[in-house]
C-alpha cells in the first residue's frame, strides 16, 4: 500500500488560552509556554521519521544492569539523585536536569491544591508503575519502582464490584484493593476503560462526549477508572450504572443489550515500563509499513515447520500497521505505541500521563475533563481550585524528555558471553547456562552473528555483514518468535526542534537497538462466550498442582485476549470480528494487539500481558497464584502454577494461543486438561453443549481458523519441543 494511504494533512490550531500557573511540580522553568508551543508546531508539520544513512549507525547505550533501578538506600522508589542508574551512561547534568520536572511529576505526589481533580486516578505516574516491590526476591529483578516499572497485580480483578450501585446511583461500598477477588474487587492497579459496544454494527462508543452514530447521544462518563483512590474525601473510582447510559434504555436483562443495539464493555490495562521508548520512537516509519504481511504471504523457513495443519498462506503471522488520524494537537500516521500501537508520538503518552491520570492541564490539553457521575452527582471535593492550565509545557516536555532518556538494561551476562565470542554461533566450551541461552536464542529465531555485530560497538564489519538487518535467523527461524519480535531495530532521526535536538541526536539517533517488537498489531486469540460477556469473565478457583506437586487453590488465568473497549478513539473506529482480508488503512480490532516490546523482560518482570493478567506477588504466592495449563513435546495442558519467575514467562508465552485439544498425552491429575471450568464453578459466562471445542479447538476446526492467534503456527512449533529446549528459550528471554 501507497505511503500515502496512512498520513493525513497535518494542520495545526493550538490556541494559547489562559494563563498557565505553576504548580511545584515546575521549578526550575527557564523557557514559557510560547516557546514550547512553537516547537510543537515544528513537531507537527514534520512527524515521519526518516531511515538513518547507511553505514552510520552504531549500537544503542545499554545501562549497567546490576545497578539499574536500584536504590542503594534501600529505598522503595527512586530517587532523582539516583536516576542516572536508569539512563542512558553518556547522558550529561545538563540533560539530567532538565528531566527534573517530569522526574518530579512520576515520582511525588501531587495534590488538589496543586491543580488535581476533579478526574484523576493517581497522584503521582509511580502509582501505575510499582510491580517491583512486590516481586519475590532472588528473581534477578529491580527492587525500586520507577517508570520503568508496571502496574502491579496480586489477583484477577472481579469487574462485577465496578459497576455495583444503590439505587442512589452511588456506588456500593467496597474496600478498594482487596486480596478477595471472589466476593471483592481482587487486588491491581491497573485500569479499567468501558464503553459500550455494538455486537451487530462492530461500533463501538468510548462515551467520551461524542455523539453515537446509531443512538445520536453524546454522553461523557470520564474515561479509564482505576479500583482506588490516593486523596481522602474523594469518591471512589465505579463505572456509570445502565440507569443513567442513553444507549442501554429497555437493557434484555439476559444478553444487556439496550433497544439501540448497545451493551456494556468493560477491558483491563496494564501500564507498561517506560523504557527505550525513546528508541522505539526513532524507528523508520516506512520500517515498521514494510514489516507488514497483512495476507500472509511471507514464509521463513523453520526445522519445526507444521503449517499444513492450519493451511496457512505463510507462516500465519499478518501483522499490520494501525493507523492514527490527525488530531489538532497530536500526530497522526502509523502508530508505534500503545497496547493496541494507538499513538504515533510519545508526547502523546507524556501528556496523557499529567492530563488523563492526574489531571493536571497544560495548554495541549487546557481543560479539565467533564465527568458525569450519576443524575445530579458530582466531586465537589475534588475540584482544582485552580484555573487552567495547571503546568507549563516544560513539565509536559520534561517528561517526554524523561522517557526518551531511559535506557534498556545491559543483556545478562551469559548472552554477553554468547555475543562477545569471534562466532556466536559457534558451540561453546562452557556448555551449560551458556550454552542454553545461546540454544534458546537460535529457537527464538536470532541470528547470533547480525545481533552481536549490531549490539556490540565495533563488531559490524566495515563492509557490512550481508545478514538479516533484524537479525532474524533466515535460513531456519526455529519456532519463529523473531518473526513477530523482532531482535533488532534501526533508529532514523526524530523530528526535534530547540533544546531536544542535541538530546535526540546524542542517544537516539542513528542506532542499531534491541527492542524486540515489530510495532504492529496482531490478532490474538478469542474465546466468543468470554468476549462478548459486558463484564467478561469473573475471578474462578481451580485446584492445581505446582511444578512441585504442592496443590493450590489458584485463580485460573482466561486465555481469551479479544475484548471490544477502546480508548483515545473515535466511536466507529473499534471494530469486533477482523473479516478475512482486512485492509491495512482499518483501525485496529478488538482480537488486535501491538506486539509487546521484551526489551528489559528479564529485569523488570512481571505482571505479564496487556492487562496483567500473569501475576507473580509475594501477597498471594502462597495462597492463590495464577494458574493455567502448558504442553510441550511430553505432555499435553499439563497444570501450570505461576509460583516462579520461570513459570511466569512460560504462561505468557502459552496465552499467545488458545491452549492445545487434549490428546493421549493429556495429564488425569487435577487442574489438567483444556481448562474448562469445573461443574459447578459459578461462571458468568456460558460456552455451549461442548465448552472445550470453542476454549481448546481441534486444530482442524474451523474455529483454529478464526479464534487462534496469529502465533497459531509458532506456538505450535513451541509446544512440539521438548521442556529442555523451553526452558531454554525462558533463559534467554530472561537475559534480556
Amino acid at each position: 500500500m501507497k505511503l500515502r494511504k496512512f498520513f493525513w494533512g497535518f494542520l495545526v490550531a493550538i490556541v494559547a488560552i489562559g494563563v498557565a500557573v505553576f504548580s511545584t511540580v515546575a521549578q526550575d522553568i527557564s523557557q514559557p509556554d510560547s516557546f514550547f508551543l512553537s516547537l510543537r508546531a515544528q513537531e507537527l508539520q514534520s512527524r515521519m521519521v526518516v531511515t538513518p544513512p547507511e553505514g552510520k549507525i552504531t549500537p544503542a547505550e545499554r545501562a549497567p544492569r546490576d545497578t539499574y533501578g536500584e536504590s542503594p538506600s534501600n529505598n522503595k522508589i527512586l530517587q532523582f539523585a539516583e536516576l542516572r542508574s536508569i539512563l542512558f551512561p553518556s547522558v550529561t547534568d545538563e540533560q539530567v536536569n532538565l528531566l527534573k520536572n517530569g522526574f518530579n511529576v512520576a515520582h511525588i505526589d501531587q495534590t488538589v491544591a496543586q491543580g488535581i481533580g476533579p478526574v484523576f486516578n493517581a497522584t503521582k505516574c509511580l502509582d501505575c508503575h510499582t510491580n517491583t516491590e512486590d516481586l519475590p526476591r532472588g528473581i534477578g529483578t529491580t527492587r525500586t519502582s520507577s517508570i520503568i516499572g508496571k502496574a502491579k497485580r496480586a489477583t484477577p480483578t472481579n469487574l462485577k464490584f465496578a459497576n455495583v450501585f444503590t439505587s442512589e446511583g452511588l456506588p456500593v461500598s467496597k474496600p478498594n484493593d482487596s486480596l478477595d477477588a471472589i466476593t471483592n474487587t481482587g487486588s491491581t492497579e491497573t485500569f479499567t476503560s468501558f464503553g459500550d459496544y455494538d455486537p451487530s454494527r462492530h461500533i463501538f462508543d468510548p462515551l467520551a462526549g461524542g455523539t453515537n452514530p446509531i443512538s445520536g447521544f453524546a454522553q461523557n462518563f470520564g474515561g479509564l477508572v482505576l479500583h482506588r483512590r490516593a486523596i481522602p474525601g474523594c469518591l471512589p473510582d465505579a463505572l456509570p450504572s445502565v440507569v443513567e447510559d442513553l444507549n442501554l434504555i429497555g437493557a434484555d436483562p439476559e444478553t444487556g443489550i439496550g433497544g439501540v443495539g448497545f451493551k456494556r464493555s468493560i477491558a483491563e490495562f496494564n501500564g507498561p515500563p517506560y523504557l527505550g521508548r525513546g528508541l522505539m520512537e526513532g524507528v523508520p516509519t516506512i520500517d515498521i509499513i514494510n514489516a507488514q504481511d497483512v495476507r500472509d504471504t511471507q514464509l521463513v523457513p523453520s526445522s519445526l515447520h507444521r503449517r499444513e495443519v492450519f493451511a496457512c498462506s505463510g507462516d500465519c503471522v499478518a501483522g499490520r500497521v494501525n493507523p492514527i488520524a490527525t488530531t489538532a494537537n497530536f500526530a497522526g500516521g502509523v502508530g508505534r505505541f500503545g497496547l493496541r500501537a494507538n499513538g504515533v508520538e510519545l508526547l502523546q503518552f507524556s501528556n496523557g500521563g499529567t492530563v488523563g491520570q492526574l489531571s493536571l492541564t497544560s495548554r495541549i490539553t487546557n481543560a479539565e475533563q467533564p465527568f458525569k457521575f450519576g443524575p445530579n452527582k458530582s466531586r465537589s471535593s475534588c475540584v482544582d481550585p485552580l484555573p487552567d492550565p495547571d503546568i507549563p509545557l516544560a513539565t509536559v516536555y520534561s517528561l517526554r524528555n524523561f522517557m526518551r532518556l531511559v535506557a534498556p538494561p545491559e543483556f545478562g551476562k551469559e548472552l554477553l558471553t554468547i555475543l562477545n565470542a569471534p562466532n556466536p554461533e559457534a558451540p561453546l566450551a562452557e556448555g551449560g547456562k551458556v550454552a542454553q541461552v545461546q540454544q534458546g536464542a537460535k529457537l527464538f529465531g536470532v541470528d547470533l552473528v547480525a545481533f552481536a555485530n549490531r549490539m556490540i560497538p565495533g563488531k559490524f564489519p566495515a563492509g557490512g555483514d550481508n545478514r538479516d538487518p533484524n537479525a532474524i535467523e533466515r535460513r531456519d527461524v526455529g519456532v519463529g518468535c523473531a518473526v513477530c519480535h523482532l531482535p533488532v531495530s534501526r533508529t532514523g532521526n526524530i523530528p526535534a526542534f530547540g533544546p531536544d535536538v542535541q538530546l535526540v541526536q546524542q542517544h537516539l539517533k542513528n542506532k542499531w537497538a534491541a527492542i524486540f517488537s515489530d510495532l504492529l498489531i496482531h490478532r490474538g486469540p478469542s474465546i466468543d462466550a468470554e468476549r462478548n460477556a459486558p463484564i467478561g469473565r469473573i475471578p474462578l478457583l481451580v485446584s492445581r498442582p505446582d511444578r512441585n506437586g504442592s496443590v493450590f487453590d489458584s485463580f485460573d488465568i482466561a486465555r481469551n485476549l479479544a475484548q471490544d473497549t477502546f480508548q483515545g478513539q473515535d466511536p466507529t473506529a473499534g471494530r469486533g470480528a477482523k473479516p478475512e482480508g482486512t485492509p491495512p488503512g482499518e483501525p485496529a480490532f478488538g482480537d488486535e494487539y501491538r506486539t509487546a516490546p521484551l526489551m528489559g523482560l528479564g529485569k523488570i518482570g512481571p505482571p505479564f500481558m496487556h492487562d496483567g493478567r500473569v501475576y507473580l506477588s509475594t501477597l498471594t504466592l502462597n495462597s492463590t497464584p495464577a494458574s493455567t495449563v502448558y504442553s510441550d513435546a511430553s505432555v499435553t495442558n499439563a497444570p501450570l502454577v505461576v509460583r516462579n519467575f520461570d513459570d511466569a514467562i512460560r504462561a505468557a508465552i502459552e496465552l499467545h494461543d488458545l491452549p492445545a485439544p487434549d490428546d493421549s498425552r493429556t495429564p488425569k491429575t487435577p487442574g489438567a486438561g483444556c481448562p474448562v471450568p469445573p461443574p459447578g464453578s459459578a461462571v458468568n459466562v456460558s460456552y455451549g453443549s461442548n465448552p472445550a471445542s470453542v476454549i481448546c479447538p481441534p486444530y482442524t476446526s474451523p474455529l483454529s481458523t478464526t479464534h487462534r492467534s496469529d502465533a497459531r503456527e509458532v506456538i505450535r512449533r513451541y509446544r512440539s519441543l521438548s521442556g529442555e529446549d523451553q526452558q531454554a528459550i525462558i533463559e534467554f528471554l530472561k537475559q534480556l
